[in-house]
């Protein structure tokens, strides 16, 4: 058993890291300093949910909208024509400065005065950079190439070809065709002892197959225990208490980007699990097809 280099996730600490990685393939590291999120703004806008993607933009256009409505005030409703006495003077020309932001004009309202013409010339052209911006956004949120490969739950050592072996399982979610996947597998290990208590070693995982042309269906990364590996005699609960971590690094070629496309996980802490084996998840029906059941990746089977 061999330790390999440090890959850099770092290797030297004072107190126990559980983790390096999250399970969602993020890096365990809270950064201080630095470019902060707002100065990174499109990073952030082009990377964040479509929830908070959508809040900032809607946010965006009602603030704009509002500071200009009182733009619009500030030089007086008088320079307005066209403003219909009955209605509320913010929200009549809370609306106008949506058309003109917008350039729909729908020309009940216009300006008339001097102010609020120059008003309304920055906004229309605030507005057309406000839309340029915001379809780029969604154009970069829509071409950014990512893979959608879940992974099981768990990781497991279970009985395999007389001895024992380590697995986890992967699966793409997508119905995109993905070519030539390579997996890459790393052992993380705190070294023990009182000097180096919470150093970290890191091994090489060597697979029974970690590369195929084709990943149509469900697959199986299986690591023989054998004399040779970092696994062998040690359990789960070991593994636990060495704050043991598997880290993953997929590599595959998705012909809908026609580009390679990286994607990492990791599994950690109570994610072990022993004395169990993974229960298949496709099968053939009565026309011949293979149907696979994508969500039942992670069911387990107790010895």
């Amino acid at each position: 058993m061999k330790s390999t280099k440090d890959p850099g996730l770092g290797s030297k600490f004072k107190k126990p890291v559980k983790r390096m990685l999250n399970s969602d393939g993020t890096y365990n590291i809270k950064r201080i300093g630095g470019i902060s999120q707002f100065k990174d703004f499109y990073k952030f806008l082009i990377e964040t949910s479509w929830g908070k993607f959508l809040f900032y933009i809607l946010s965006s256009y009602l603030v704009l909208n509002i500071i200009f409505t009182f733009l619009f005030l500030s030089v007086g409703i008088e320079e307005l024509q066209g403003v219909n006495e009955t209605q509320n003077e913010f929200l009549a020309v809370f609306f106008f400065s949506v058309q003109t932001l917008t350039t729909v004009g729908y020309g009940a309202m216009s300006p008339i005065g001097l102010g609020a013409n120059v008003i309304a010339m920055i906004e229309a052209f605030v507005g057309v950079l406000s839309f340029a911006l915001a379809t780029g956004l969604l154009y970069g949120r829509f071409s950014r190439a990512e893979t959608k490969i879940a992974f099981s739950k768990n990781i497991i050592i279970t009985p395999f070809e007389e001895g024992e072996a380590v697995m986890f399982k992967m699966v793409n979610q997508r119905k995109d065709v993905l070519l030539k996947t390579k997996i890459d597998v790393m052992l993380v290990l705190d070294k023990g002892g009182a000097e180096n208590q919470f150093n970290k070693q890191y091994f090489e995982i060597v697979l029974e197959n970690n590369a195929v042309n084709f990943f149509p269906l469900t697959w199986t990364l299986v690591h023989k225990i054998t004399t040779e590996s970092p696994f062998f005699g040690i359990k789960v609960k070991d593994l636990i208490e060495r704050n043991a971590e598997v880290v993953l690094l997929v590599e595959t070629f998705d012909v809908t980007y026609h580009q390679m496309i990286l994607q990492k996980h990791s599994y950690a802490q109570e994610q072990w699990k022993e004395n169990v084996k993974f229960e298949t998840n496709f099968s053939l029906n009565n026309y011949g097809e293979i149907e696979l059941f994508v969500d039942e990746i992670d069911k387990l089977i107790e010895l």
